[in-house]
C-alpha cells in the first residue's frame, strides 16, 4: 500500500512549528519560505518577523534581517532575544560600528542579564573598542559558567590573538575545535595563530586533518598554503593558494597570498595581475599588495613602474624598512645644484651596499651630498666617497625624527634608482669598483693566509645569519658544501659572517677540509675587515646575502645562488647592479643543494685555467 504524502501545513500554528523544525535542522531556505507564508495570515506576529529575519542572517543577508527583526521588536519590545539576534546582525554588517553592537546587546541583557548570546556579543563589542580587559572579564566568565558553550573560547581566542598571546590563543581555539568540531572557523583560527608563532610541526597535522573533514573549504586551503610557504614549499602551496582565490575572488587577503605565490614561484606578470585584482577588492590603500607588487614588477624588469610603487614598503606591516621622519621635503628628482642632499638607509646592510652604488653620480650633480649609513659602514663609506660627508644615521631609534637639519632635501637610498636608474640601461653607468677596503689590512690578512704553492683562493659563505624556515631551501649547510670545498687545487677562506664554530671544526675534523678561517675576525659587525678579507679572494661563492653584496661592490668575481625572484635581479640573467657577479637560480620547486653539482662542475672548469692577476693587481702586489 503506498504511503500517504504528509498534508501541507495549513494553520499559522502549524506553519510556524514546522518551519522552526526545518530551521533546527538546517534546511534555512526552506523554512524561510514557511516564515513568510505565516507571516501572510499574521503580519504583525513578533515571532514570525523574528524568526524569518534570523533565517536572513543565516543567508548571508543581515540588512533584509534587520528590517524582519527591527520589526519584531516594535512588535515586542519586551523580548531579549530579539534584541540579541539585532546584535548578531549587526555584528555582521562590515560598516557598523561596534557601539551600535554593544548598545542593543546592552538593551537584550536589561531585559535578560543571563541571556548567554548577548554576553557573548557584549563582550565581541568591547574587545572591538580596545575595552580588553572587560571582554576578557565576560569570555572567561561565559566560559567558567557554560563549559560548552563554543563561541566564547573562539572569541577569547580571539582577543588573546589580537594580544598577540598566540601560545594561549591557541589553548582556547583547540578547545574550540574540539567541542565543536564542524564548525570550520575552530580550525582556520587555531592555523592562523599557530603560524604567528611558527609552530609548523603542530600546525601541519592539524590543517591536513581538518582539510580531510572541509575539503573544500577556502579559508582552510588559504592557511595551508600560507603554512607551506612559510616551510619554503611554495609549489606546493601554490595550488591551494590558487584554490583560495578561486573559491573567493573578492577576498583581497586571499588575493595578495596568491600573488605573493606567483612572484615566488618566477610567474611575475601573473603577480603583478593578482595583486591588482586584490587592490581592487579592497576599494582602499592596501600596502601589502602594492609593496608585493612593487617587488613582481621589478623582478619583472619592469623598472620605472616598480620603483614608482616602492615607498609602498613603508606602510607594509610586514616590511622592515625603517620609516624615518623629516621636516624637509622629499627629493623629487629635480636639479641640485647650491643644494645640499641627504640620503639615508632604511634597510639591511645588503640594501646599503648595494645602493651605494648610485652615490659616486649623486656627487658629480653639483650639490653638497650627505651620507647617513649604518654604523658598521661608516669607515668604508669615508673611505670610498670622499667628496661627501659620511656620518652614521642621526634619528630618534623610538620616534624615527631626524635630529639633524642641515640639508635641504633628503632621500632614501632604496629611492635613489627611480631617478638614478629607471631603466636596465642605467645600470652601465655605474662604477666599479665603487667600494675602496683598507689595503694595508688586506694586505696583512693575505699574508695570512697558508698558500705556499700559490693556488687560488676561494671565498665562501653558505647561509644568511637568519634562518627563517620559509628561507632555509635557498641556503645550503656545512655538510651540504662538502663537495664545493673538496675540489682540488684551490684553497677555500671562509667569509661566512656568524659562522658558527661547530661549523668550522665539523669542516675540519669531520670532513677533513682544511678551510681556512681567522677566528679573530668579526665578519658580521666589523665590515671593514669583511672587505679586506674579501679583497684576498680571486672568486666568492655565495649564497644570496651581504657577502654577496660586498664581493660586487668590490669588483670581486661572484657565483651568487639563490631564488629566482630575487631583488638584485630586476629581470636580467644576473645582478644588473655588479657586472663581476653570476647568479645562479634555485627553481621554485628544488633546495640550494640541487645546485651544488652545477658549482662544482663549473669550479673545476675554472680551475682549469684560473686567473688570479686580478687579486694581485687589486692588493698592489702585481
Amino acid at each position: 500500500m503506498a504511503l500517504k504524502k504528509a498534508a501541507a501545513p495549513t494553520t499559522f500554528s502549524e506553519k510556524m512549528h514546522q518551519a522552526l523544525a526545518l530551521q533546527k535542522a538546517g534546511d534555512i531556505e526552506k523554512a524561510q519560505r514557511l516564515y513568510k507564508s505565516a507571516l501572510k495570515k499574521a503580519p504583525q506576529s513578533a515571532d514570525a518577523n523574528h524568526l524569518l529575519g534570523v533565517c536572513y542572517r543565516q543567508l548571508g543577508k543581515p540588512e533584509r534581517a534587520r528590517q524582519y527583526i527591527q520589526k519584531a521588536i516594535d512588535i515586542a519590545p519586551d523580548r531579549a532575544p530579539f534584541y540579541a539576534n539585532l546584535a548578531r546582525v549587526f555584528s555582521d554588517m562590515p560598516h557598523m560600528e561596534p557601539e551600535s553592537v554593544l548598545a542593543v546587546a546592552e538593551k537584550a541583557l536589561i531585559l535578560d542579564p543571563t541571556l548567554i548570546e548577548a554576553r557573548n556579543l557584549k563582550g565581541i563589542s568591547l574587545s572591538h573598542m580596545d575595552r580588553k580587559t572587560e571582554a576578557e572579564d565576560i569570555f572567561r566568565a561565559l566560559i567558567n559558567e557554560h563549559p560548552r558553550f563554543v563561541d566564547a573560547y573562539r572569541n577569547y581566542g580571539i582577543l588573546l590573538r589580537d594580544n598577540k598571546d598566540h601560545d594561549k590563543a591557541v589553548y582556547f581555539f583547540d578547545r574550540a575545535a574540539q567541542l565543536d568540531p564542524s564548525n570550520v572557523e575552530n580550525f582556520v583560527q587555531r592555523a592562523r595563530s599557530r603560524l604567528e608563532i611558527e609552530d609548523f610541526k603542530n600546525s601541519r597535522p592539524e590543517l591536513e586533518a581538518a582539510l580531510k573533514l572541509f575539503p573544500k573549504n577556502g579559508d582552510l586551503a588559504h592557511e595551508y598554503a600560507r603554512l607551506l610557504f612559510k616551510t619554503g614549499e611554495s609549489t606546493e602551496s601554490l595550488k591551494h593558494a590558487e584554490f583560495a582565490a578561486k573559491n573567493d575572488p573578492k577576498n583581497y587577503h586571499k588575493l595578495v597570498t596568491l600573488g605573493v605565490h606567483y612572484h615566488s614561484t618566477g610567474r611575475f606578470n601573473d603577480a603583478v595581475v593578482t595583486l591588482d585584482k586584490a587592490l581592487d577588492a579592497a576599494g582602499s590603500d592596501l600596502p601589502a599588495a602594492s609593496w608585493n607588487k612593487a617587488l613582481a614588477l621589478l623582478a619583472a624588469g619592469r623598472l620605472k613602474e616598480g620603483w614608482a610603487l616602492h615607498k609602498a614598503r613603508f606602510e607594509d606591516k610586514n616590511s622592515s624598512a625603517i620609516n624615518r621622519q623629516f621636516d624637509v621635503p622629499e627629493w623629487d628628482g629635480s636639479p641640485l645644484e647650491g643644494k645640499t642632499i641627504m640620503v639615508w638607509n632604511d634597510q639591511g646592510v645588503g640594501d646599503a651596499l648595494r645602493n651605494a652604488s648610485m652615490i659616486p653620480e649623486m656627487i658629480e650633480k653639483d650639490c653638497k651630498v650627505i651620507v647617513e649609513a649604518p654604523a658598521k659602514l661608516v669607515e668604508m663609506y669615508e673611505r670610498s666617497f670622499e667628496g661627501a660627508l659620511v656620518r652614521k644615521g642621526q634619528y630618534d631609534p623610538e620616534t624615527l625624527e631626524t635630529e639633524l637639519k642641515d640639508y635641504d632635501v633628503h632621500c632614501c637610498l632604496t629611492d635613489l634608482p627611480q631617478f638614478i636608474r629607471p631603466s636596465a640601461s642605467d645600470f652601465k653607468k655605474r662604477k666599479s669598483p665603487y667600494l675602496q677596503f683598507d689595503r694595508e689590512r688586506a694586505l696583512e690578512l693575505h699574508g695570512r693566509l697558508d698558500n705556499p704553492e700559490g693556488k687560488p683562493v676561494i671565498g665562501v659563505a653558505w647561509r644568511s645569519g637568519s634562518l627563517a624556515a620559509w628561507r632555509s631551501r635557498w641556503y645550503l649547510s656545512i655538510l651540504e658544501i662538502k663537495p664545493i670545498l673538496e675540489t682540488p687545487n684551490a684553497i677555500f677562506l671562509n667569509l661566512q659572517y656568524s659562522s658558527k664554530d661547530k661549523e668550522i671544526r665539523w669542516v675540519r675534523e669531520g670532513l677533513g677540509v682544511n678551510m681556512q678561517h681567522f677566528d679573530d675576525l668579526d665578519l658580521r659587525d666589523d665590515m671593514d675587515a669583511a672587505a679586506a678579507l674579501t679583497a684576498c679572494v680571486d672568486l666568492v661563492i655565495s649564497a644570496n646575502t651581504s657577502v654577496a653584496d660586498l664581493a660586487g661592490a668590490l669588483d670581486v668575481p661572484c657565483w651568487r645562488y639563490g631564488s629566482v625572484h630575487s631583488v638584485v635581479l630586476l629581470g636580467q640573467k644576473n645582478p644588473p647592479w655588479y657586472p663581476s657577479m653570476t647568479y645562479y637560480r634555485i627553481p621554485p620547486e628544488k633546495h640550494a643543494s640541487d645546485i651544488v653539482p652545477r658549482l662544482v662542475s663549473d669550479l673545476r672548469a675554472w680551475l682549469k685555467a684560473p686567473d688570479c692577476s686580478r687579486r694581485l693587481k687589486r692588493l698592489g702586489l702585481e
